[in-house]
């Protein structure tokens, strides 16, 4: 009778050691981001029957891409934002982007949009939205979905069917803040993993100079076409060049899909649309004048102040900021 006794007891413990564990593992990865945030268990292991990203989407936004990552925005229609940032209107195809946004800038985004997840034409305040995190609905650039409804009835009624944490934006946003660190190198793999950055091997030449790739490992850039194709750059001075007249360098050059940069001084790659780029200071890359690409501000900052130059946006890169002459 006191094993039998002993082992319940050993079970009983060992039930409430893994809840306990559970319990801490949401919490760290955001399941219980802010003050009245409500979890409910999914009766049913289905997934919510939209397209998610979308194949053929309507035009939802006039903003072409998440000014982020890069992404199409209307093919991710269903989650995103549109917020005022300092540096300017920022629409992203997700609250991850805008969480990124706000570490790598060290500014706050502020009167912020989001699109209902079920209804993507309609956009309202995010603050008076409510937000499913961690429902079995795909999330965008993150395991960990996070997406937005009308009003917290309406989100309490998805949870109870496809799970997930009932929250407001403040408790989104903070959720995806902290995820940020995790999100990273998961991203990075997957990206490599589909394909959409290839490796450079020894081989691998740069189509507007032809030096070998490989012997700059830390300037590189890479242009995704829509083939799926890729063109490979020593470094930023060439990618720049190239953009101001890809059919000098290619024949029948197709629509760029996606743009790769090294971020300085780290050399892994990041989409080049939200970096921040060191233009006209003493540094010089593999082909002179270069502009340098850092994933923070701060970052770019410290190389202005130790060696000149200045920062400028993707957008912003010209020849002349990287001419030679």
């Amino acid at each position: 009778m006191f094993e039998k006794n002993l082992d319940w007891t050993i079970q009983l413990f060992a039930v409430v050691i893994i809840t306990v564990v559970i319990g801490l593992a949401d919490y760290a990865a955001g399941a219980s981001p802010s003050k009245g945030a409500h979890k409910a268990q999914s009766t049913s292991g289905k997934t919510p029957a939209v397209e998610h990203p979308m194949k053929t989407p309507k035009m939802y936004s006039k903003v072409k891409r998440c000014g982020n990552c890069g992404m199409m925005i209307n093919m991710w229609a269903r989650t995103r934002h549109v917020c005022k940032h300092p540096e300017g209107d920022f629409t992203s195809c997700s609250i991850h982007c805008v969480a990124d946004k706000e570490k790598n800038s060290g500014q706050p985004v502020s009167d912020v949009h989001v699109a209902l997840y079920l209804h993507p034409d309609k956009m309202i305040p995010a603050d008076q939205a409510a937000y499913v995190i961690g429902s079995k609905a795909k999330g965008t650039m993150t395991m960990r979905s996070k997406i937005a409804f009308g009003n917290k009835a309406q989100a309490e009624q998805f949870a109870v069917t496809y799970g997930g944490v009932v929250t407001d934006f403040a408790g989104a946003l903070k959720a995806a803040a902290m995820e940020l660190p995790t999100a990273a190198p998961m991203i990075d793999q997957r990206r490599k993993r589909t394909g959409k950055i290839k490796a450079v091997t020894k081989d691998t030449v740069c189509v507007v100079c032809n030096m070998k790739v490989a012997n700059y490992p830390g300037h590189d850039c890479q242009i995704l076409q829509q083939d799926n194709s890729s063109i490979h750059f020593c470094s930023t001075h060439c990618l720049i060049h190239y953009l101001n007249e890809p059919g000098q360098y290619v024949k029948n050059p197709k629509t760029v899909k996606m743009t790769w940069a090294k971020v300085f001084p780290t050399g892994d790659y990041e989409s080049a649309i939200g970096l921040y780029y060191v233009v006209g200071s003493k540094r010089l890359g593999p082909m002179g004048r270069e502009a340098f690409p850092f994933r923070s501000k701060k970052a770019a900052d410290a190389l202005v102040l130790k060696e000149g130059g200045n920062i400028v946006h993707f957008k912003g890169l010209t020849l002349q900021m990287v001419s030679n002459q």
